[in-house]
């Protein structure tokens, strides 16, 4: 009877010494906080916020006009985000494969550029071109 209450007060030693270790290890190792991914703006990137130059603040791109993809056989992305500015003197579109927006200022009506791309409106619709090719189409 000694024999078996001495095996289990050791086992409940060894169990519970185990369970501190661990507490010990956890409370070592950093967690991270949900929100606390911030970018150098300050932006929380898990809430969908990323810099906007144009608002010179954190927006949500997708809650901007949406421009679909027009051909994804080289790519997985299927939408670029615009953004216009109140004045309509520039525009700042959101591409995944950028990893920063990019500002295109009003050339003339209904049309934004720079040196990559350009930006139309044709039938109240916005298209984006890459050097002479449409990659992007708001949907009518």
């Amino acid at each position: 009877m000694k024999w078996i209450l001495s095996t289990i007060t050791l086992a409940s030693i060894i169990l519970l010494s185990c369970q501190t270790n661990n507490k010990q290890i956890a409370n070592t190792q950093e967690t991270k906080i949900v929100g606390s991914d911030r970018d150098v703006h300050g932006c929380i990137a898990s809430a969908g916020y990323t810099w906007s130059a144009l608002k010179d603040s954190c927006i949500r791109p997708f809650e901007q006009i949406q421009l679909n993809i027009i051909n994804n056989q080289d790519s997985y992305e299927t939408a670029a985000f615009l953004l216009l500015d109140e004045k309509k003197h520039a525009a700042e579109v959101f591409l995944k494969e950028s990893p920063e927006s990019i500002i295109l200022k009003h050339t003339k009506e209904f049309e934004y550029a720079n040196q990559d791309y350009k930006l139309i409106q044709d039938e109240h619709c916005w298209t984006l071109i890459k050097g002479n090719t449409a990659i992007y189409k708001e949907k009518q």
